[in-house]
């Protein structure tokens, strides 16, 4: 009887390693489990891992055994799948693990009409999984078609921007989905491209799937000796963006939300709760306002749906640009910073906002203890602080830097950020984490 993983059942999509976590019969159960919680037409794409091709007619062929339509839509950047269920009213089915190493894979859903499967609506599919899929009898099963619909994504993209060509641009796809078409659409617009990683290869050999400050050496030093505007840096699947300023600076995630807000005007920001002050900063003195999510670019993009503003921002990468065209497509992303670039002027660097320092630390705390603490954290500085935030953990901020604690979802581990204006600052705050983690563990050990 074949074992049924369960850990592959993550809050935001289903992700695990092909061969053990997921094989072609998980899969293809996986779909029909998808099928029986929401039936629907599906748009189903897959990023070009070596396990794509094999995993996604396998969950194809789930959901269409359990009642559901499907429309393939081959193997295309996730900006494309979110295009298919945001504006053609698909249910969407992606292969992908985003920025994870190659021998991963998963998928990520949504309903018609983008309504994103995350928590909830994601355990709910591993319960059916798990106690048995109901398959459709004859006559039952869904209809299959195939589909490009790349040439209208591509429409739609040139549409809504505003980018009118004349940059210097380095592009790094990560030997991923990216690769397909964003250096002929940049060139279509009218700019200038240098490639670097954008033949497509499922190994990702040149730097691996997440664009990093680590793993992008290369691309920076590139985007300074070629003398370009700016580089930007995709993940596998192509919807996180890391961009790079002429001189060769990664830039962090408000950086260069800032750059777009430059640019193309400032409003109301979405952000989640471990993004720099500098953002709230800078939005709050231009007559704007951020909103504070969860981690997690779900709740950046659940956000971003209620309307009203003009950027989303999520700390690893993930933006929602143009008022929520696309959701967190990493494309439309690139043409609102290019866009930005164009109306600010170059060089980019004179635009860039400093980062304040920086620290994150991983705590060793058991399972059983680890979400515990973060409640009892809570009511601790709750009890001593008075700008004390638990949308997501517990954030707690000062007058020259903040600190945030979260559990994490996978590791025996308590994640915490720390935020500074200076070295002084952040060794104190630093130790003010450290004292307070210790006394509540303390704390919980005597009542054992």
């Amino acid at each position: 009887m074949m074992e049924l993983p369960t850990h592959i059942f993550r809050a935001y999509d289903v992700r695990g390693v092909y061969g053990s976590d997921l094989t072609p019969d998980i899969m293809a159960r996986i779909g029909g489990a998808v099928s029986n919680y929401r039936k629907a037409v599906y748009a189903v794409g897959a990023d070009f891992r070596f396990s794509s091709p094999i995993l996604k007619p396998a969950l194809m062929a789930g959901l269409t055994g359990a009642g559901s339509g499907v429309v393939d839509i081959g193997y295309v950047p996730i900006g494309v799948a979110m295009y298919s269920t945001m504006h053609l009213g698909y249910g969407m089915a992606y292969v992908t693990a985003s920025h994870l190493p190659p021998e991963w894979n998963g998928v990520k859903l949504s309903g018609p009409g983008a309504q994103l499967m995350y928590s909830g609506d994601i355990y709910a599919i591993r319960d059916i999984f798990l106690r048995g899929v109901e398959w459709s009898g004859i006559g039952g099963t869904g209809d299959y078609e195939r589909r490009d619909v790349v040439p209208e994504y591509i429409r739609f993209v040139e549409k809504t921007t505003g980018s009118r060509g004349g940059l210097k641009i380095l592009l790094d796809c990560g030997n991923g989905a990216a690769s397909l078409f964003v250096a002929r659409l940049l060139r279509d617009l009218g700019h200038e491209v240098y490639t670097v990683n954008c033949d497509i290869d499922p190994r990702f050999p040149g730097r691996g799937s997440e664009p990093s400050p680590n793993t992008l050496g290369l691309t920076a030093r590139l985007t300074r000796e070629l003398g370009v505007d700016f580089g930007v840096a995709f993940d596998g699947d192509g919807d996180r963006t890391v961009f790079i300023d002429e001189k060769g600076r990664v830039l962090s995630a408000e950086q260069a939300a800032i750059i777009m807000l430059k640019g193309n005007g400032v409003g109301d920001v979405v952000a989640n709760v471990e993004c720099s002050r500098i953002l709230e900063r800078y939005v709050g003195e231009h007559g704007g306002r951020v909103t504070r999510v969860p981690v997690g670019r779900t709740y950046m993009v659940l956000e971003m749906r209620k309307g009203g503003y003009v950027l989303g921002v999520e700390s690893s990468g993930h933006y929602v640009a143009y008022g929520n065209a696309n959701m967190d497509d990493g494309v439309m992303t690139l043409l609102f910073f290019a866009e930005a670039v164009e109306k600010l002027g170059r060089p980019l660097s004179s635009h860039v906002v400093p980062m304040p320092l920086r620290k994150k630390l991983k705590l060793e705390v058991g399972d059983e203890e680890k979400f515990l603490l973060v409640e009892m954290l809570k009511e601790f500085f709750r009890a001593r602080y008075g700008r004390v935030d638990t949308i997501d953990g517990v954030r707690v901020d000062f007058e020259r830097g903040w600190i945030l604690v979260r559990a994490s979802n996978t590791e025996p581990v308590v994640r915490v950020t720390i935020e500074a204006e200076d070295e002084e600052e952040l060794s104190r705050l630093e130790r003010i984490v450290r004292e307070a983690v210790s006394r509540v563990l303390s704390g919980m050990e005597r009542k054992k």
